[in-house]
């Protein structure tokens, strides 16, 4: 059910960014997600300024924690897929949000052996990007940084000691708020993009408010641009 609200999500934001594809007026490119802007790809002007993209990715994440039942001594992979919606301010600046499904989670162990949870969020990110153009070339590089917001839509704690499995966010161990920075490079090439980006999470996403838990994620992403 989690994945199918994850994809019916994404196929709305690809609805509402469809109709805002940049279009070049002439010779050129439009690079992605992010714009070949300041020319030399030929003659011609943007449309307009809007631009979206699809995302695909990989996680590695893992929680920290001050209680030591919860603090991941072990990295968890997951996925990340989602759409892209920006705009650029200048020729170099853009400002991008979205709306992606994340996998995180972590590993640990209780007095009775190991556990592992998976905490998997709806995602929208909040980010300033530039554009570094390299001469000769398409591609193009684009630093961002920026906040992101989550909301748990799902996951599971497998108790391997006990031989149990339950819901992350239903059993007073995880909220299902998170929010804090992210912060990356991305390169696009024509149409193609990728990123490498991390998310320092800032919000406690524990239920006991006396021990901080956090999440940590470093996320690869591949995708393209319209």
């Amino acid at each position: 059910m989690k994945k199918i609200f994850a994809l019916l999500s994404i196929l709305a934001m690809f609805t509402l960014t469809a109709g805002a594809q940049p279009y070049y007026g002439g010779r050129g490119h439009v690079g992605g997600p992010g714009r070949y802007g300041r020319g030399g790809y030929g003659p011609g002007r943007y449309y307009n300024d809007w631009y979206g993209g699809i995302k695909f990715g990989v996680v590695g994440s893992h929680v920290s924690s001050e209680s030591g039942e919860l603090d991941g001594r072990g990295v968890q992979t997951g996925i990340s897929i989602g759409a892209a919606l920006g705009f650029n301010l200048t020729p170099d600046v853009a400002f991008e949000s979205g709306l992606y499904y994340v996998e995180k989670g972590g590993s640990s162990r209780n007095s009775d052996g190991r556990f592992t949870y998976g905490l998997d969020y709806l995602e929208i990110p909040l980010v300033l990007k530039y554009y570094i153009f390299t001469p000769g070339s398409r591609a193009v590089f684009q630093p961002f940084a920026g906040a992101y917001l989550g909301m748990g839509v799902g996951g599971e704690i497998k108790d391997y000691g006990n031989r149990e499995a339950f819901s992350s966010f239903n059993n007073g161990y995880f909220r299902r708020g998170d929010s804090g920075l992210t912060f990356g490079c991305g390169v696009s090439y024509s149409f193609l993009y990728a990123s490498l980006g991390y998310e320092l999470g800032l919000a406690n996403i524990g239920q006991d408010l006396f021990n901080e838990t956090k999440n940590r994620a470093l996320v690869f992403s591949v995708g393209f641009a319209f």
